[in-house]
């Protein structure tokens, strides 16, 4: 593979995105799961969201709008455009101690690991800013590590300040990088200098704000950390829990490339290098800190949460197994065969919608039919208080000019303001799993100014109706509207 370089695997990298995002596309341009969450963010230019993500992705979201059109097209840039980006730092990073040929199919082969082959395109968000971070940290550290000039230190610096932007989880690749380059005689001295504290000098510009915004919400972020760490149950249930979660992480991170790579391994492969070694003792010191962590009450280890811990190691291995003879032809021929079988199933998801492929659906939710009694019932530029985000996030991207709060988010963003805007309480049984309104909005079911809309789901392998939403539209006064329509609120 004579062309094999940073110019290929860019272009190889954004017609995989096309293709991906075409597929998306089939099924709609409906926001769903996280997309829809974050988009409700994307009203106000705020210093933070939420308590377990930083703000770079909605900040980046909301940059996009203007541009891509709003809705489901920034989200599908946004993602596919980090992902070449990650695609190429990987490539940089391999090539410092690899060939063109064996860093491109380092590079190519992400697609094995399940959370870019395939959790990228169902879930992935923050988490998609963080994979471009990681391998951005991973090409700036050894960069680093190999040199060790002040403007290394700047740059890796940098890496550190952004990619805790993306997620904060990104720490458990840049300390333990540190760590791991410490334990090496190579790298000792050129990491144990002055300049090493450029590495936080040129970090906090990127974090200062956010971290201080982040400091003075601490009490109304609290549950929602206990939650994202699993803190809730007794010292024992924790760690039984946490254990086995970070196994089944760990193991699911390396599917099905290890299928692949074991069996290629046991054959033959290069002799580590002093790249490889810093990186798999990264991943080594990363994992032993969540296991720390586990052994401290952490009861919950999403499988995301390794991924800057383990990515190392997989372009270490990667790399040490492609310098082999004959290697590199049948492992591109694996990952494009993965990558054809997960754009076949997820065009199985699009035609052939329900169990095993999804349970709500709600990609193909006919929010088309709420938005069009909403512009005909209601004032432009109304309050609309959804009782659930998936609701909220779409009703975001088709009325840029109202002001949309989810009540499962209310300490999280208030976009209202001063001018005494219409509110309306926009309900729906069916998207919650069929939970009856909550005890303060139960007049809403007898109030004679709801607006009821029923609305068909349709899609073209289905007869029209096979499933049905029905919403509620109820204005909101009095005490309602002062506690959930105005500024100040929770």
């Amino acid at each position: 593979m004579k062309r094999a370089g940073l110019g290929l695997t860019l272009l190889v990298s954004a017609l995989y995105g096309v293709l991906n995002a075409i597929v998306r596309l089939l099924s709609g341009t409906r926001l769903d799961m996280d997309d829809a969450k974050t988009n409700l963010f994307t009203q106000v230019w705020q210093w933070g969201y939420q308590a377990d993500n930083p703000p770079l992705f909605e900040w980046l979201i909301k940059l996009l709008h203007p541009l891509a059109g709003g809705g489901i097209y920034s989200f599908l840039v946004l993602k596919y455009a980090a992902l070449a980006a990650a695609a190429g730092f990987l490539y940089l990073a391999a090539r410092r101690f690899a060939s063109r040929e064996v860093s491109f199919g380092a590079a190519m082969g992400m697609v094995l690991l399940y959370q870019v082959g395939w959790n990228y395109h169902q879930a992935f968000t923050h988490s998609a800013l963080l994979l471009t971070a990681v391998c951005g940290g991973m090409w700036s550290g050894l960069v680093l590590a190999r040199r060790g000039r002040a403007s290394d230190f700047a740059v890796f610096g940098a890496a550190l300040g952004v990619g805790l932007m993306t997620k904060y989880n990104y720490i458990l690749f840049a300390v333990p990088f540190l760590v791991a380059g410490l334990t090496l005689p190579e790298a000792r001295g050129r990491l144990l200098k002055p300049a090493v504290l450029l590495v936080p000098l040129a970090a906090m510009p990127f974090l200062l704000p956010h971290a201080l915004w982040l400091l003075e919400r601490g009490t109304a972020y609290s549950a929602t950390l206990e939650g994202s760490l699993g803190l809730a149950g007794t010292r024992l249930e924790r760690l039984g829990e946490g254990a086995e979660q970070l196994v089944i992480a760990c193991v699911s991170f390396f599917l099905p490339w290890a299928l692949i790579a074991v069996p290629f391994w046991r054959r033959g492969h290069a002799e580590a290098t002093f790249e490889s070694r810093i990186l798999v003792r990264t991943s080594l010191i990363a994992i032993g800190l969540i296991g720390l962590g586990v052994a401290f009450g952490v009861g919950s280890v999403s499988e995301r949460y390794v991924i800057p811990a383990l990515l190392p190691a997989y372009l270490a291995w990667t790399v040490r197994l492609l310098k082999a003879p004959r290697r590199l032809s049948p492992y591109l021929t694996a990952s494009a065969g993965f990558t054809v079988l997960v754009l076949a199933i997820r065009l199985a998801e699009f035609a052939f919608p329900g169990p095993p492929f999804c349970e709500d659906c709600r990609r193909f939710t006919p929010y088309e039919a709420l938005e069009a009694k909403l512009a005909e019932a209601t004032p432009s530029g109304s309050v609309y208080l959804s009782r659930e985000e998936n609701t909220a996030g779409n009703l975001v991207a088709a009325f840029p000019d109202a002001k949309v709060r989810s009540l499962n988010l209310l300490p999280f963003i208030n976009p209202t303001d001063e001018l005494s805007r219409p509110c309306y309480y926009v309900w729906s049984e069916d998207t919650v799993g069929g939970v009856p309104l909550e005890d303060v909005f139960a007049f809403a079911y007898d109030d004679p100014h709801t607006i009821y809309v029923d609305a068909p789901w349709r899609h073209p392998l289905k007869p029209d109706g096979w499933r049905r939403t029905r919403w509620g539209v109820t204005p909101l006064t009095g005490r309602l509207y002062t506690q959930f329509c105005t500024p100040g609120r929770p």
